[in-house]
């Protein structure tokens, strides 16, 4: 079970309307795994699985917000190409409302870079609070990441 579901993900990361069916569970689950598990730790991120509902607010609040734009962010790229030869999915009543992308695929390629870099800004903000959240919660499972060393330098979260 994913912590978002693609309407969310819309919902929560788009401006425009956009068929759910593009956003493939797939991109969803792998951004769990590379985004949220590792702030989460895996202990506390297995814990948030298995109990989806003792922890609605830190989800729907925190988790959700962050993985929408994460999600956004992976496929924005994909979106812009492949939209290109786009035909509406099964739900006919989308077809009005969707942006016409192929002006969308014809923006220069600096204009995609700012576009996806404000995307991972957000992201990145969002990050930031869960992160923040879950160190203020003092949750019993979370596990500190360990510190690296970074060019001669100790990094680590506090």
């Amino acid at each position: 079970m994913s912590l978002i579901s693609p309407q969310e993900v819309i919902q929560l990361a788009y401006i425009t309307e956009l068929d759910p069916s593009m956003i493939k569970s797939e991109v969803i689950h792998t951004c769990e795994l590379k985004y949220i598990k590792p702030i989460l730790s895996p202990p506390l991120y297995e814990d948030v699985i298995s109990n989806i509902p003792h922890y609605s607010f830190l989800i729907s609040d925190y988790i959700q917000p962050c993985l929408a734009f994460y999600v956004k962010y992976s496929i924005m790229n994909q979106q812009l190409l492949e939209t290109s030869q786009y035909t509406p999915g099964s739900d006919p009543n989308l077809s009005p409302v969707l942006v016409e992308v192929s002006t969308v695929v014809q923006l220069p390629g600096q204009h995609r870079r700012d576009a996806l870099r404000e995307v991972l800004v957000i992201a990145r903000y969002w990050e930031t609070l869960l992160y923040e959240y879950v160190i203020t919660q003092n949750y019993s499972l979370y596990e500190r990441p360990p510190a690296r060393i970074v060019a001669g330098f100790r990094i680590s979260k506090n």
